[in-house]
């Protein structure tokens, strides 16, 4: 996604990071590789590669990069009838989120406490 060697850098390798990937140190000679990424979006999740080459030989390592997705709206309402002695579903769905979502309800209001 970006590589500097020989004085220079290159990074077009990616049309959709152009402009948001770049070294945090002006000059990786120094012995700082480090990258910035701009604006990350969820598409930026995934394992990163660091290669680092002086001759005789190479290193590398690998980094997770798992970018964090706030919730969507959520959405909430009441399935059947509100009737005693009926049933009801108390719907709860959001679509998107990361890590995986996790639900809590919780009665907030009313005489008795739930477990």
């Amino acid at each position: 996604i970006i590589m500097y060697a020989v004085d220079r850098v290159y990074n077009h390798y990616y049309a959709g990071l152009t402009g948001r990937m770049q070294f945090t140190n002006l000059d990786p000679r120094s012995g700082d590789g480090s990258l910035d990424i701009l604006n990350l979006k969820a598409s930026d999740t995934g394992t990163y590669q660091c290669k680092v080459k002086k001759a005789p030989g190479v290193q590398s390592k690998k980094i997770q990069l798992t970018v964090l997705v706030k919730p969507a709206r959520t959405k909430c309402s009441i399935e059947g009838s509100q009737e005693i002695g009926k049933d009801v579903t108390l719907k709860c769905v959001s679509q998107e989120g990361s890590p995986l979502l996790s639900y809590d309800w919780r009665r907030v209001s009313g005489t008795q406490n739930l477990p």
